[in-house]
């Protein structure tokens, strides 16, 4: 699988897309990253009892030379660099960056889980993770990603904003 390597990105304080524009600029940053594929952005409803506002989400392909962990570091570091540090779980965030599928991989370790332990739940990773490949199929079940979304409650609203322009994430130095 080309890409083999998802991320799922999300953001719902301050600017949100720029927020994700930002974030995905710093993942590309890294040597060892080659961005395949951007999803569109999409508006989503959140997934707890939290009063927030909704969430703005993507997904990213990439290709990466490390390991599961090396990856998950560079995403904790962009994720405190951009002011996440302590949060309230499935709270409001500038940024949100989870690793949904490292090739194959399957990995239960009390700092990873992949595949992401709850991406079979999610409308909002499930279909940005299809548009970039529909005929993904879930490490773990051995079902294709897409036969999920008949079982998902329809009460978490995905909505299509927009694609991303390409343009707008090519690497280039950045500060937040």
């Amino acid at each position: 699988m080309e890409g083999g390597v998802f991320i799922g990105l999300g953001s719902n304080l301050g600017e949100k897309e720029e927020n994700l524009l930002y974030a995905i600029r710093e993942i590309q940053r890294d040597d060892r990253v080659e961005m395949v594929r951007i999803s569109s952005l999409y508006l989503t409803s959140p997934v707890s009892d939290i009063e927030q506002e909704d969430f703005l989400n993507c997904v990213i392909s990439i290709e990466f030379d490390g390991s599961p962990f090396d990856l998950l570091r560079v995403l904790k570091g962009i994720e405190s660099s951009m002011g996440r540090k302590g949060f309230v779980r499935w709270g409001p965030r500038v940024i949100d960056i989870d690793i949904l599928l490292f090739k194959e991989s399957i990995i239960r370790h009390e700092e990873l889980f992949v595949p992401h332990a709850r991406l079979h739940e999610r409308r909002f990773a499930i279909i940005p993770c299809l548009e970039i490949d529909k005929d993904l199929v879930h490490p773990v079940f051995k079902r294709p990603l897409s036969s999920f979304l008949g079982e998902i409650e329809s009460t978490q609203r995905v909505e299509l904003i927009k694609s991303i322009d390409p343009g707008l994430v090519k690497r280039s130095p950045c500060a937040f």
